[in-house]
């Protein structure tokens, strides 16, 4: 009896075993992060569980940051995202509520091997994500966002800012694509072979966007890449709208009339981007923010409330450069200031909904209709 009892054992064990298998398979049918080729940009996402209406959890809401540079300290510095050094670092961004971040592959001035410095900032990206011990789970879709917020993770968007990595244009494109990338700035404080900076316009005809970088702009939209101007000229930025059949986002800049630099955006170029139903990040570098002194949380409030005034609350989000190197306002030196200044700009007299659209729902919006343009899936 003892034996048949043993074997009785293991044949329910097995059985089980067997069951549990195939619960797991089951779950990870049709998640992106499962069972994914090593190529996957969702390789790093454990995966989540099935959604059916008696299980769905309500969604958090939102809170997005446009544009981080924390990559590119944490590589100077050789620190990890744990590390409270960083602005934006990935504890003080889940102690503030901080969901979904959009994190730049910058690439600098003058880079002798762009195309390699992306791709390694890329990879160092979704190490963040990796090594996050299941906090943070990269996407690439509004749809995977919704998801990892709904889990109570923290969401993770690539952005490439420097259009001089992509060297052999749409090959580079789409092999950054293929690693993750869902947001594209074609250029930085240099002229690239596809657009003007803002910081160096090129004269004449050569001005603006390029041949190649028109048929970037047309790539973009074929992908479902969000397409971002800052660092863009005034030409480069007014033929981008004009060409891209979905919206435009500008992840980090301020009204010029309120702080008269380049690297703003004129009442005209905001009143566009609004047009093609686009987003502008209000960004916190304080000579960006106001001239001529130490920019403070008030002065950003003031910037976010001005660009409301001209386009509609419903154009506007936070993108603050954060780890990039930034003359931070006082009182507004990380993630955890984020909570002041939204009761600052609802005593200003923004309503809940205008201001949860400015921190995160305007941004989902804006991607939906950037991913419904898309004629690939590739």
């Amino acid at each position: 009896m003892p034996q048949l009892a043993n074997h009785l054992v293991l044949v329910f064990v097995g059985i089980c075993s067997l069951s549990v298998l195939s619960s797991c398979l089951d779950d990870s049918e049709g998640d992106p992060g499962a069972s994914a080729p090593q190529t996957s940009p969702m390789e790093e996402t454990p995966p989540l569980p099935e959604e059916t209406a008696a299980q769905e959890v309500a969604r958090p809401d939102l809170v997005v940051d446009l544009h981080l540079d924390t990559v590119t300290e944490m590589v100077e510095k050789n620190i990890t995202w744990n590390d409270r050094q960083l602005e934006a670092s990935l504890p003080e961004l889940l102690e503030a509520g901080v969901n979904v971040v959009v994190q730049a592959a910058w690439i600098p001035r003058g880079d002798p091997q762009p195309r390699g410095t992306g791709i390694g900032k890329i990879r160092r990206i979704r190490n963040m994500v990796r090594q996050s011990k299941g906090r943070a789970a990269l996407v690439t879709g509004p749809d995977q966002l919704e998801r990892v917020v709904r889990d109570g993770r923290l969401a993770v968007v690539i952005a490439l800012e420097g259009g001089t990595a992509l060297i052999k244009e749409e090959e580079t494109l789409r092999e950054f694509r293929s690693l993750g990338l869902s947001m594209l700035g074609l250029t930085w404080s240099e002229s690239s072979a596809f657009a003007d900076s803002s910081a160096s316009p090129r004269e004449g005809a050569a001005g603006g966007l390029t041949p190649a970088g028109r048929k970037m702009v047309t790539l973009a939209n074929d992908l479902g890449l969000i397409l971002d101007v800052s660092h863009m000229s005034d030409r480069a930025t007014a033929e981008t709208l004009a060409l891209s059949r979905a919206p435009v986002v500008a992840s980090h800049s301020n009204a010029r009339d309120l702080c008269d630099v380049p690297r703003n955006l004129s009442d005209t170029l905001l009143a566009g981007i609004a047009a093609k139903g686009g987003l502008v990040g209000a960004m916190f570098h304080g000579p960006f923010v106001v001239p001529g002194r130490q920019a403070s949380r008030a002065d950003v409030a003031a910037q976010i409330s001005g660009l409301v005034e001209r386009i509609g609350a419903e154009h506007v989000g936070l993108g603050s450069d954060w780890d990039g190197k930034i003359k931070t306002p006082t009182d507004l030196q990380g993630p955890v200031d984020l909570k002041a200044l939204r009761a600052d700009l609802a005593e200003a007299g923004l309503s809940s909904d205008q201001l949860a659209g400015i921190w995160g729902e305007n941004f989902l919006r804006v991607w939906r209709s950037i991913q419904a343009a898309r004629v690939s899936s590739d």
